[in-house]
C-alpha cells in the first residue's frame, strides 16, 4: 500500500506538469502564430522551472532533513490553491512580437510559475521521502522515476486526443485543479508514511555526509549534466529538422518528446534489461547515416525518412540516460543527481531555443548535437575496440545502411544522381568506413566523424540555388532560385528556354510566394495569387466603383498582393515576422513591395492584437493569408477573432480567406463561424489548368492550387463574384464545431485521407 501511495503521488504530479503544458500553451502561445520555436522556449521555461523544483528539493532536504521539510512542502502546496483555477494576463501583448522570448518567459513564470515550481519537486520530493520510509526497497528508489516519466507521457498523449477534443479550455481548468487537490491528499498521505516510519530509516542517513563530501571530490555532475544535455538537444533538434525541412504535420513534436519521455521510462524501470543493452552500437552507425542524410537532404518520404530520425532519437535518448541510471548515486544524493541532470536539460533548451536561433542561419544544431552525441560515446568507452560485437553483425549494418540510401535513390531521381555524384560515392564511402572503425578503433571513428562532419559543413552554404537563408524566432526563412528546364522553346520570344529567373521564399515546408526576376514580360503575381484565380476575382471586383479604397492583409509573404494595388487604394499588411518584412521590402529579393502603385503599411505584430488598434469599419476588404499549408494558427479562425475582423469591415465590405491546407478541412469550421454571423459566403478551389487566359509556359510553371472563402454582410456584392470566377455556396454542416477561444477540434477537421 505505501508503494502504491508513493508511486500514484508521483504519477500524478508529473501528470499535472505536462498537462498544463499543452493547457498554457492552447491559452497563451497563438499569440506568437504558433512558431516552432515557440513550444522550443516553452521547453527551456519548463525545464528551468522543473531545474527550480529540484533545487528547492535538494536545498530544503538538506537544511531541514526529510520530516521537516515534508511540512513545509505541504503548506507550500497549500498556498498554490490561491493560484486557482489557471489564468493568463495577456499585459505586453503588444511587444510579443518584438522580445518574444522575455515575454514569453513572464506571461509563464506570471500565470503557471508557482504552480509548476511547487509540482515539479514532487518527483525528487517523494523518492527521496521514500529511501527513508524503512520500506525493504527503499535504498534504491530510483524506479519510481519511471512512474513520474509514465504520467508525463500519460498527459501528452491524452491532451490532444481526448482533452482537447471533448472539453472546452474552461473544462481543462476545472479538471486540472480537481486533479491538483487529490496530489495535495496524495502527497500528505505519503508524508504521514514518512512520519510514521521515522525510527527504522536506512542507514543512507547516517551515510550522507559522508557521500555529500565524496560526491564533491568526485565530481560526476559533469557527466550527468552532459548525459542530461545530448538527449535533450536531440529531442528538440529532431523536432525542429521535422518540422523546417521534412513535413510540418500537426501533432508531429508528439512523436520525439514521447520517445524522450519512454527512455527513461525503460531505463529507469525496476528490471535492468533495457539499461544494459550496448545501445552505442546502434546509436553510432544511425548518426552516421542520418549526417548522409543531412548534408546531402535526402527527406524524400516523410513516411520513411521521419522513422529513421525518431530511430536515431530513441537510441541517442536509450544511450545516455541509459549511462545516468546505471550511474544514479546513493539516495542521500538523488537530490544533487536530478538537479544536475536537470541542468544538462537546461543547457539543451538553451541551446536550441537560444543559441541557435541566435548565431545560426540554419537548423544546424541537429547536426552539432549529433556531432556531441558520437563523441561523448567514443571517448567516453572504457576500450577501444568492441570485441563482443561479431563481424557478421558489422555487415549486417553496412546492408542496412545501403538498403536505406539504395531506397531514397529508388524514391527520387535527384536522390539517385545526388547519391551517385562525386560527392555522394565519397560520402557513402566514408559512413562505411566511420561504421567500420566504430566497432575496431572507437575514439579513432570519433574524430574522424568529426572531422568529416566539420568538412561536409561547407557544403551547406555552396548550394548555388539558395539566394538568402535567414532564421529569426519565428523560424527558417530561405529565398531559392528557382530554375526553369532552360531549353525549352518559347515561341512567342523566339528563345530556346530561360533559366534561373524566379525567386521564391519559403518557410520550412511552406511556400510565401514567388516573383519572376528576368523581365522577359511584366511582372505577374504568381504561386497562389494569380490573376485568373480567386484573389485575382477579389481585387477585379473592388475595383468597381472604387468600391476598396482600403485593404487589410493579415500575412505578408513576400508582399504578392501588393501588385494588385492602385493609386487611389491603401494597403495595410499585418506581418508577425520582422524578418519576413526586411525580406519582402528589399528590391534585391522581392519588388512586389516597391513596384505597388497602392499606399502600402506594414504593421509588425499579431494581427489578433494589431487589428484591436484599427479603427472601426476601416476595411472595404480584409484578406487573412496567415494560415500556412502545414499549420494551423487556431487563434485567428475562432469565433471571437472573426467578431473581431467583422468590426473592422465596413457593411458591405468582404472577408476572404486563403486556406489552402494539406493537412485540415478549414472551410466546414468557417463556414459555421460565417452562418453564426449572419454572412453570406461563397468559396473556390482554384487549378491553374481551368484558366482561361493562358500564362507563358515559364510563368505558369509558378501558379500553385489554391482555396479561398469569402464572407460578407452584403449578399449582392458578394454574389458578384460569381460573375468573376467558378464561386459556390460555402456547404454548412453541424457535425462541425464553432471554434472559440475556449474551444478548438483540430482532429475533427483533420484529413484523415
Amino acid at each position: 500500500m505505501i508503494l502504491v501511495i508513493y508511486g500514484l503521488a508521483i504519477f500524478v504530479g508529473s501528470f499535472l506538469l505536462f498537462l498544463i503544458q499543452p493547457m498554457v500553451g492552447k491559452i497563451l502561445l497563438p499569440a506568437l502564430g504558433g512558431a516552432p520555436a515557440v513550444w522550443t522556449t516553452c521547453m527551456l521555461f519548463f525545464q528551468a522551472a522543473l531545474l527550480a523544483g529540484y533545487l528547492y528539493a535538494e536545498k530544503s532536504i538538506k537544511k531541514l532533513g526529510c520530516e521537516k521539510q515534508s511540512v513545509i512542502h505541504l503548506l507550500l502546496m497549500a498556498l498554490g490553491l490561491l493560484s486557482l483555477p489557471l489564468d493568463i494576463e495577456f499585459n505586453g501583448l503588444d511587444q510579443a512580437s518584438i522580445t518574444p522570448v522575455s515575454w514569453l518567459f513572464a506571461r509563464l513564470t506570471g500565470s503557471i510559475g508557482f504552480l509548476f515550481f511547487i509540482i515539479a519537486a514532487n518527483a525528487p520530493l517523494i523518492q527521496r521521502w521514500y529511501s527513508q520510509s524503512g520500506q525493504k526497497d527503499s535504498e534504491d528508489p530510483y524506479f519510481l522515476y519511471s512512474a513520474s516519466n509514465a504520467g508525463s507521457l500519460l498527459a501528452l498523449l491524452v491532451y490532444p486526443f481526448l482533452f482537447e477534443p471533448a472539453f472546452t479550455l474552461t473544462t481543462h481548468k476545472h479538471i486540472w485543479s480537481g486533479l491538483y487537490l487529490i496530489q495535495m491528499l496524495l502527497v500528505f498521505l505519503a508524508a504521514m508514511y514518512l512520519w510514521q516510519g521515522k525510527d527504522k530509516k536506512n542507514s543512507a542517513i547516517i551515510q550522507e555526509e559522508k557521500l555529500q563530501n565524496s560526491f564533491l571530490s568526485r565530481k560526476p555532475w559533469s557527466l550527468w549534466v552532459l548525459w542530461g544535455f545530448i538527449p535533450c538537444s536531440a529531442m528538440l533538434g529532431v523536432t525542429t529538422h521535422i518540422a523546417t525541412d521534412i513535413a510540418s504535420g500537426p501533432m508531429l513534436w508528439i512523436f520525439p518528446l514521447a520517445i524522450y519521455l519512454i527512455s527513461f521510462i525503460l531505463v529507469f524501470a525496476g528490471t535492468p534489461r533495457f539499461r544494459e543493452i550496448a545501445w552505442d552500437r546502434q546509436m553510432l552507425p544511425m548518426a552516421a547515416l542520418i549526417s548522409i542524410m543531412y548534408f546531402f537532404k535526402l527527406n524524400e518520404r516523410a513516411w520513411f525518412v521521419i522513422p529513421l530520425h525518431l530511430y536515431f532519437l530513441f537510441t541517442v535518448c536509450m544511450a545516455f540516460h541509459g549511462r545516468l541510471a546505471i550511474n544514479r548515486p546513493a539516495p542521500a544524493l538523488l537530490n544533487s543527481y536530478y538537479v544536475w541532470m536537470s541542468v544538462g536539460g537546461i543547457f539543451g533548451g538553451f541551446f536550441n531555443g537560444i543559441v541557435a536561433p541566435t548565431f545560426f542561419n540554419t537548423q544546424i544544431e541537429y547536426l552539432l548535437t549529433i556531432i556531441i552525441a558520437v563523441l561523448a560515446s567514443t571517448f567516453s568507452y572504457a576500450g577501444n575496440n568492441d570485441e563482443e560485437f561479431p563481424v557478421a553483425g558489422e555487415f549486417l549494418v553496412f546492408a542496412l545502411i545501403m538498403l536505406v540510401l539504395m531506397t531514397f535513390a529508388w524514391f527520387s531521381d535527384m536522390s539517385a544522381k545526388t547519391l551517385m555524384s562525386l560527392p555522394g560515392l565519397i560520402g557513402t564511402l566514408a559512413v562505411m568506413i566511420i561504421v567500420h572503425l566504430f566497432f575496431r578503433f572507437r575514439k579513432a571513428a570519433g574524430v574522424l566523424f568529426l572531422v568529416g562532419n566539420l568538412l561536409s559543413m561547407q557544403h551547406l552554404h555552396g548550394n548555388s540555388r539558395i539566394v538568402k537563408i535567414d532564421r529569426s524566432f519565428f523560424g527558417i526563412h530561405k529565398i531559392t532560385r528557382l530554375q526553369t528546364d532552360g531549353t525549352t522553346c518559347d515561341p512567342d520570344l523566339k528563345i530556346e528556354g530561360v533559366a534561373d529567373i524566379f525567386f521564391c521564399l519559403s518557410h520550412g515546408t511552406t511556400l510565401h510566394g514567388v516573383e519572376r526576376k528576368v523581365d522577359i514580360r511584366p511582372l505577374l503575381p504568381l504561386s497562389y495569387y494569380s490573376r485568373e484565380g480567386p484573389i485575382g476575382d477579389v481585387f477585379r471586383l473592388g475595383l468597381i466603383n472604387r468600391q476598396a479604397k482600403n485593404v487589410g492583409i493579415v500575412g505578408l509573404g513576400c508582399g504578392t498582393l501588393a501588385w494588385y494595388g492602385r493609386p487611389w487604394q491603401n494597403f495595410d499588411f499585418y506581418e508577425i515576422d520582422p524578418m519576413v518584412v526586411s525580406i519582402a521590402s528589399n528590391p534585391e529579393y522581392f519588388t512586389y513591395l516597391s513596384r505597388s502603385r497602392a499606399k502600402t503599411r506594414i504593421i509588425v505584430g499579431d494581427a489578433r492584437v494589431k487589428l484591436r488598434q484599427a479603427k472601426p469599419q476601416q476595411y472595404d476588404l480584409l484578406v487573412l493569408d496567415a494560415y500556412s499549408s502545414d499549420s494551423v494558427p487556431v487563434h485567428l479562425l475562432t469565433l471571437e477573432a472573426f467578431k473581431l475582423y467583422l468590426s473592422k469591415l465596413k457593411p458591405h465590405g468582404i472577408l476572404v480567406l486563403h486556406i489552402s491546407n494539406r493537412y485540415f478541412k478549414l472551410s466546414p469550421v468557417i463556414s459555421r463561424i460565417f452562418a453564426r454571423l449572419d454572412m453570406h459566403s461563397l468559396e473556390r478551389f482554384d487549378d491553374p489548368k481551368n484558366y482561361s487566359i493562358k500564362y507563358d509556359w515559364y510563368d505558369e510553371k509558378q501558379i500553385s492550387k489554391s482555396f479561398w472563402v469569402a464572407g460578407s454582410k452584403n449578399k449582392e456584392r458578394l454574389e458578384m463574384l460569381k460573375i468573376f470566377g467558378n464561386w459556390q455556396p460555402m456547404k454548412i454542416s453541424d457535425a462541425y464545431s464553432i471554434w472559440t477561444d475556449d474551444y478548438a477540434n483540430l482532429l475533427q477537421v483533420y484529413n484523415w485521407r
